[in-house]
């Protein structure tokens, strides 16, 4: 309680802002600014980012969480215990126990219902969901394997919601959210002329649809390289003078599109590199390949290389957004993600196991017509 109302008041008394003015800007009433300072109201994302852009701080300085505790456990893997190796955690006879789990793996997927039959683009479904969990999930387009983590970590905290993702690339998440199709679009698609992420690409399809953008992350984008090539490989040049079978990702993507930015730096066509026609549809896909022995490098992110033991070659470093229309952001369940993402803790989560840079998760990228806060 006490942390809200020293940061909170702290900040506004820093920017010389009386409650009355700072209530005006955010859009609510004094009473409501003074029980949020005092720590007895717990604002909406929608109040908490305008309060954090009013007063020049993120979401999470102002309302962050505690530090991650520590746990003794058993270990009841093979072997011994390497450091950062993922585990799952269940008490056992009395103890704690951990066991180690895959960073990625196959598996079966849950489903809200199956299609009986198809009529000129309308669908009848078997539904195996209530009207309620229809109304209280996401559909999140994009092409981040950490949606996963977003996921549990709302399923962990009884979230009034569940995420459902379409996996696709940038581009095409983008023309999901255009057509109305998804809730939100995550992508990380360079402008080649400005070097900014995701906010030109988009605003030049939507035009001045009310958007806002928020950070989810951003990460490493490389080639993938089996193991046993890292000393011949080191970098795209490589790819070209060893003859590599590569793996590309689809037309559309910020990985397809990183890649042959660096091949164009080197006054390369894609079209030399063998391989660079086969195309697959996601990060993980990609490392998979490049794992099982049908390429030897592909372009995707590190934690995906690292999830197949693969070693990664960083090209550049990209910023993944999610765009989500300014309508959707007041509904509650695109509102309960939005927490998530606001949460210090999850924030944590996503550092520790992809290696991402979280430290401006859940800040607002830009909003409206005119972008806010851009890189």
């Amino acid at each position: 309680m006490a942390k809200h109302e020293n940061l909170i008041k702290r900040a506004r008394i820093a920017a010389r802002l009386n409650q009355i003015e700072l209530a005006r800007r955010a859009g609510i009433s004094r009473q409501a600014l003074g029980a949020i300072e005092s720590g007895l109201y717990q604002p909406s994302v929608a109040v908490a980012l305008r309060l954090a852009q009013e007063l020049g701080e993120t979401v999470e300085s102002l309302f962050g969480e505690s530090p991650s505790p520590s746990v003794a456990a058993n270990w009841a893997g093979e072997g011994r215990a390497a450091p950062r190796t993922r585990v799952a955690l269940a008490r056992v006879n009395g103890r704690v126990v951990a066991i180690p789990q895959a960073a990625a793996a196959l598996s079966l997927a849950p489903a809200a219902g199956i299609v009986e039959r198809e009529t000129d683009g309308r669908v009848s479904v078997e539904v195996f969901r209530s009207q309620a969990e229809i109304e209280s999930t996401v559909l999140l387009a994009g092409c981040d394997p950490a949606v996963a983590i977003l996921a549990d970590w709302l399923a962990r905290r009884r979230a009034p919601v569940r995420v459902a993702t379409l996996p696709c690339s940038s581009r095409a998440a983008l023309n999901a959210l255009v057509e109305r199709r998804v809730h939100a679009a995550g992508m990380h698609l360079r402008d080649p002329r400005t070097g900014e992420y995701n906010v030109a690409f988009a605003r030049r399809m939507l035009g001045n649809r009310r958007m806002v953008f928020v950070n989810f992350a951003s990460w490493e984008v490389g080639l993938a390289v089996a193991a046993g090539l890292r000393d011949r490989i080191r970098n795209v040049a490589d790819l070209v003078h060893h003859g590599v079978r590569i793996v590309n990702r689809e037309q559309g993507s910020g990985a397809r599109l990183a890649l042959d930015d660096a091949l164009s730096t080197l006054g390369v066509k894609g079209r030399t590199l063998h391989g660079y026609e086969r195309e697959l549809g996601g990060h993980l896909e990609v490392a998979a390949a490049v794992g099982a022995g049908e390429a030897q490098a592909g372009v995707t992110i590190r934690v995906a290389a690292e999830a197949y033991g693969l070693h990664f070659i960083a090209l550049r470093e990209e910023r993944y957004d999610l765009l989500i229309p300014e309508r959707e952001t007041r509904s509650p369940a695109v509102g309960a993600m939005l927490d998530a993402l606001n949460s210090s803790g999850f924030a944590r989560e996503l550092s520790e196991l992809c290696g991402y840079d979280t430290s401006r998760t859940g800040t607002l990228i830009a909003s409206g017509a005119r972008a806010a806060g851009q890189d």
